[in-house]
């Protein structure tokens, strides 16, 4: 039993070992990209960047026009940033091995417009208006192109103009446009100047349901009366939105340490309730529109990892890696070590077990046997079958088959002894 139990735990070392002695310690450094700076994904990056440093890895961040971009810099063949954040519904490219570590926030969909301006909330109606809808390769552009799609809208291409963040903003209070269109996080820092104007009014999306049922990527948010600010009752009703839950995305085989730290940083940065979200709402493998990161979804499961105050956090990170591989072995190793004394045990008692089948026979003959020549025979045979059992080496728990097996022999001897005298006498 000590050799079998020593065979499996080496089996289990030597594959352990194989899967991650050559990816032990993880790189120190990784690209990420972000939006624009100024833009709420580009602050959000440089907040990783400062966590990552804590455990002295480099984050670089790649600048881009948003999430559009961001899911081709992850298909970019080559060198491919390692992690993004996706718009939720953006998709990825074909044949991109990526998978999602969290949805870390939502993005609701935000329409701002001069007072008094009516129906600018309503994309039905936006013939003769300006809207700036996002810059060419940008979520919100491709969210709003996603939802006229959906409700079969077609406004003329004049009406949408390509702008977004602190631009659309500065053109919208400046009157250059008359609707300016963001998916954002609701703490986006161009947007502060749209909450504080008085002459400006962030309405509610018309028939928010009808979208939601359209377009599977979508979540129904809202601000409350007086969330923004409560002394000037700012809005002045609640506000009805969409919202997309935006994603931190990463290469399928980026290093688990990373994965580790990753969300670890998005549980600091993403916690926190807004306008719109509740405090412990993200991170979150909810609403994720990729597939998930395994070790990801277990981390996001599961308390803070410790282990990381008292060893380098990649060791922490390889040792949550070496539990996900070895408990569903486990599991499957279980029944067999419950079976496994069972087994040993018909093994050894099959041993002594396989000669009573020719000690039968020879008992079967010692009955009829005829003549001196034929018992001795008989009683060579028995000999063997002695000998054979006393060279057996077989533990001590299981001798006593073999010394019950020995009384049998004597029995079948005697049988024959009588035999012989028998055929003298007749």
């Amino acid at each position: 039993m000590r050799l079998v139990l020593l065979l499996l735990a080496s089996f289990i070392g030597v594959f352990v070992a194989a899967t991650i002695a050559l990816d032990l310690i993880p790189p120190k450094s990784l690209r990420m990209a972000a939006g624009t700076p100024g833009s709420a994904y580009h602050a959000i990056a440089m907040q990783y960047r400062d966590i990552l440093a804590e455990d002295d890895i480099t984050l670089e961040i790649v600048e881009s026009a948003g999430s559009v971009e961001n899911a081709a810099w992850l298909a970019r063949s080559p060198d491919p940033v390692d992690v993004a954040l996706l718009q939720g519904g953006v998709p990825v490219p074909p044949g991109a091995d990526v998978t999602a570590l969290a949805s870390v926030f939502l993005e609701p969909l935000l329409i701002f417009h001069k007072e008094g301006l009516e129906n600018a909330q309503d994309p039905s109606k936006w013939q003769g208006l300006r809207a700036a809808v996002g810059a060419q390769g940008s979520g919100t552009r491709y969210v709003v192109g996603e939802v006229l799609t959906a409700l079969r809208l077609s406004p003329p291409d004049e009406s949408l103009v390509p702008l977004g963040g602190k631009t659309a903003a500065d053109a919208l209070l400046a009157g250059e446009v008359d609707v300016a269109i963001f998916v954002a996080p609701v703490t986006a820092p161009y947007l502060k100047s749209l909450y504080e104007a008085p002459e400006i009014v962030l309405g509610s999306v018309r028939d928010v349901e009808a979208i939601r049922r359209k377009l599977a990527f979508v979540i129904d948010a809202d601000i409350p009366t007086a969330g923004i600010d409560y002394a000037s009752v700012k809005p002045p009703e609640r506000v009805n939105l969409i919202a997309m839950a935006a994603q931190l995305v990463a290469q399928g085989d980026l290093h688990p340490a990373l994965v580790d730290r990753l969300v670890k940083a998005a549980r600091r940065v993403h916690t926190h309730r807004d306008l719109i979200s509740e405090e412990g709402q993200f991170p979150s493998w909810d609403a994720t529109t990729i597939p998930m990161n395994k070790q990801a979804k277990t981390l996001l499961d599961e308390p803070l990892n410790r282990l990381d105050r008292y060893i380098p956090y990649w060791m922490a990170a390889q040792i949550n890696k070496l539990a996900l591989l070895l408990l569903p072995l486990i599991f499957l190793l279980l029944p067999l070590f419950r079976i496994l004394p069972g087994i040993y045990a018909w093994t050894m008692k099959s041993r002594v077990y396989k000669h009573y089948s020719e000690l039968v026979d020879i008992e079967k003959r010692a009955y009829t046997a005829s003549g001196d020549a034929e018992i001795d025979a008989l009683e060579g045979r028995l000999r063997r079958v002695q000998d054979d059992l006393l060279e057996m080496r077989l533990p001590e728990r299981y001798r006593e088959n073999a010394y019950t097996m020995q009384l049998h022999i004597e029995l079948v001897r005697t049988r024959l002894a009588a035999r012989r005298a028998e055929t003298v006498s007749a």
